[in-house]
């Protein structure tokens, strides 16, 4: 089992040292951000509707060009619209970008947008002739759309090749793991128990929710942002941060690592 990441606003130093520690990280780009001088071992790929109906690959081929040196392991593939999976060249457009990578021994994983059901996708892995294509669940997209997380998991579990360790709370804002409503506790006993043999993804979008939280620390009218501040300091405590200094994004990946090494035992 893997941890697969793009931490794309961590630095480069800041991840070779997460690399050191935690060897079972597999460091990832966007398409569109690929200029890296890290190893990385995939690349996160959104389709859009001209692509497939030009049946154009040369972007896939442009991306294996540029990182043939580098040791990638899979490519994720993201649909700009849920609409892109009527079109009559789907099935045949994804089959050949499976038989592209299964020949560079290459996974392929499709990872639906928040709003793009599940459901929805089940057609597509049912027509592909393709064995070497993979979901990748989100346990938070699910509770968001107030679905359960373990019936959902159960449902689609046969596609199922990754499983994002990402938790959030009511309002979408994000949280550490198992402090959320993602029912992520209840989904990692159920993988252990099942002898999960998939890999996992840490997703983590606490960026604009730290700076928020940072923010109303200060200034005059902070008495007017008490539910922040306690939400702040209660993050420093489980992340057994000194009250004297900031919570940076490394130090919650560093303790999201930890935990992910601890329960499924990645030592």
């Amino acid at each position: 089992m893997n941890i697969y990441s793009l931490g794309a606003l961590l630095k480069e130093e800041e991840k070779i040292q997460l690399k050191n520690k935690y060897q079972v990280i597999h460091w990832g780009v966007s398409s569109n951000d690929i200029q890296t001088q890290l190893k990385i071992n995939w690349i996160e790929l959104e389709i859009h509707p001209k692509m497939i109906e030009d049946f154009d690959m040369q972007v896939l081929e442009l991306l294996l060009s540029q990182n043939s040196k580098q040791d990638i392991k899979v490519f994720m593939i993201r649909f700009q619209s849920i609409d892109i999976l009527k079109h009559e060249h789907m099935i045949k457009y994804m089959d050949q970008i499976a038989k592209k990578l299964h020949k560079y021994k290459i996974k392929l994983w499709i990872y639906p947008k928040e709003y793009q059901s599940y459901k929805l996708f089940v057609p597509l892995f049912q027509k592909m002739k393709s064995q070497h294509i993979s979901l990748v669940f989100n346990p938070s997209y699910v509770y968001l759309n107030r679905a359960s997380v373990i019936s959902s998991y159960k449902a689609f579990k046969k596609y199922i090749g990754c499983v994002v360790a990402e938790d959030v709370i009511s309002k979408g804002y994000p949280e550490l793991i198992g402090y959320g409503k993602a029912s992520l506790i209840e989904l990692f006993k159920y993988l252990i128990k099942s002898n999960y043999q998939g890999d996992l993804m840490l997703d983590l979008k606490f960026d604009t929710y730290l700076e928020k939280l940072k923010k109303n620390q200060q200034g005059f009218f902070k008495i007017l942002h008490k539910k922040d501040i306690d939400a702040y300091q209660l993050l420093k405590k489980r992340l057994k941060i000194d009250e004297k200094k900031d919570v940076q994004l490394i130090d919650i990946f560093d303790n999201q690592y930890e935990v992910l090494s601890i329960v499924f035992n990645l030592r």
